[in-house]
């Protein structure tokens, strides 16, 4: 029974959406120093560095978004 409510929870597209842009920002928020390395082309970022600090914010929105999604897909369940 739990795997049946599961697997029609997991199949609407809403939560699918919202499953993608989780995980996108949460793997920008990861890589965010690692990028930054790369585009500034040095082996120390500091930790007041734009780019840094713009990738985390990119990340932590994404996930935000994630968030929004899941809480609209929830109560037009509820309507």
């Amino acid at each position: 029974m739990l795997l049946e409510n599961l697997g029609k929870v997991l199949s609407d597209p809403i939560y699918i959406v919202a499953i993608v842009f989780a995980a996108v920002g949460i793997a920008l928020a990861l890589i965010a120093k690692r990028v930054t390395m790369l585009v500034r082309k040095t082996k120390d970022v500091k930790a007041d560095d734009k780019l840094l600090i713009m990738l985390k914010i990119a990340g932590l929105a994404l996930i935000l978004f994630a968030f929004v999604l899941l809480m609209i897909g929830g109560l037009s369940k509820l309507a």
